[in-house]
């Protein structure tokens, strides 16, 4: 793969990443659904996993904040790109704010499977694992 092609696959993953967790600090669990394929799965350590998107739709419906929050995600790299399906990690650090003001909750790792249709990225797989 040419440094042009993994540029913008790198680009493509960042950007929906950083979407998903502008939609989860935000309370928008349709926005989350519709960065999944169809048929795309959430397993979330601790919690479940969810597979097509009405249970996605039922998951994160669930994920509504009460309180700000930030979810900081960092790190990530793209661990293989071939055609149309790439994998990206990155670390994740979340951030809620109370009366005493903002504390890291919890720090984890999202491991992603990415797909292209149509020339459009979404999730495949995304897998979130919780760090002790």
């Amino acid at each position: 793969m040419s440094t042009s092609a993994e540029a913008s696959v790198a680009a493509h993953a960042q950007s929906l990443i950083a979407t998903y967790a502008q939609a989860l600090d935000a309370g928008r669990p349709a926005d989350m659904v519709e960065l999944f394929w169809p048929d795309g799965v959430a397993e979330i350590s601790g919690v479940g996993t969810f597979e097509g998107r009405d249970a996605l739709r039922e998951g994160y419906a669930g994920f509504v904040p009460s309180q700000p929050q930030l979810h900081l995600v960092g790190n990530t790299v793209v661990t293989s790109s071939a055609g149309d399906e790439a994998t990206a990690t990155s670390d994740l650090v979340f951030l809620q704010r109370d009366e005493s003001g903002w504390a890291v909750r919890l720090v984890g790792r999202y491991d992603d499977t990415l797909r292209r249709r149509g020339g459009e990225w979404r999730f495949q797989r995304r897998i979130t694992t919780f760090l002790p």
